[in-house]
């Protein structure tokens, strides 16, 4: 994969590109490799981070041996690691920005060229939930034409949920990690996430159990991370189980939308977005800490 690592004012971009796929039409995979200054930072986000590379690495070895036995996606795929999104989702604002202005390039990545964005932001909370991004909750300034796509993303992970006989659970996209800017861009949007700081309901921990097992539901009226943004977000905060559900789910999604003849077309039945506004940096810091997320 080509690696390029971009300086948004300081604050560090990492993202890695497929060396095959159309430029033009590249989907883009993204989690945030910072944590709070009070936290130890491994399941937020470093299960995120971790989940990422997992992905990364083995498109890139499946690819490696294409001409054996796994035919090349015709898009190109991004993934990247965003700076500072705990103080205001700064590195993925400044990635969107840039890649808004005209002076952008196919190569480092120009938001036409952009047809979807996944984010994985905490995959391994201990008294994890399956939360999937929800396309009935997007932000405000979110364009109308961004929102069949979402809603599709959204219906994909919930199918895939379905058909391992996995139970899900509605996850807000009105705010909170780096889908945001991707969103108001006019870039549809999906992903999941495994909880926060949010505690989970004994409706919620009866459904889980009655398909996971009995005792397998987890814990009611308790967070689904505990540690979360605390010192004890340590390797003994994360769940194996969560992490390795939520990665296979993502898996997924690349394969199934990567093999579509035309998923810029399913994505955006009725076209792109013409003309995006420029970001409202503090409108959309306003909306980081929105509680719906987790």
């Amino acid at each position: 994969m080509q690696i390029d690592v971009r300086d948004a004012e300081g604050i560090g971009n990492i993202c890695a590109d497929t060396p095959t796929g159309n430029k033009a039409k590249t989907v883009v995979i993204g989690s945030h490799s910072d944590g709070v200054l009070d936290g130890s930072g491994i399941n937020d986000n470093g299960s995120g981070t971790a989940g990422n590379l997992v992905l990364a690495l083995n498109l890139a070895r499946l690819l490696q041996t294409a001409s054996l036995n796994y035919a090349e996606f015709s898009y190109r795929v991004r993934f990247c690691w965003w700076g500072a999104e705990e103080v205001g989702l700064l590195g993925s604002i400044y990635h969107v920005e840039q890649a808004s202005l005209s002076s952008a390039t196919i190569e480092s990545g120009r938001l036409q060229d952009y047809l979807l964005y996944l984010n994985y932001d905490m995959l391994a909370s201990p008294n994890s939930n399956f939360g999937i991004l929800d396309s009935v909750s997007v932000p405000p300034a979110t364009p109308n034409e961004a929102l069949p796509g979402t809603n599709r993303i959204t219906n994909l992970f919930q199918q895939w949920f379905n058909e391992q006989k996995l139970p899900w659970t509605k996850s807000g996209i009105g705010g909170g990690s780096d889908f945001v800017p991707f969103l108001t861009g006019g870039i549809a949007s999906g992903g999941v996430n495994t909880g926060a700081g949010g505690f989970k309901s004994e409706t919620e921990r009866d459904q889980y159990a009655a398909m996971l097992g009995t005792g397998n539901g987890g814990l009611a009226n308790v967070p689904y991370d505990s540690c979360y943004h605390e010192q004890c977000d340590r390797i003994n905060n994360v769940n194996p189980f969560a992490f390795e559900t939520v990665v296979k789910a993502a898996a997924y999604a690349i394969e199934y939308m990567g093999r579509l003849k035309d998923l810029e077309k399913w994505l955006y039945p009725q076209g792109r977005v013409k003309n995006v506004k420029l970001f409202n940096k503090n409108q959309l810091c306003d909306i980081h800490h929105d509680p719906d997320l987790f």
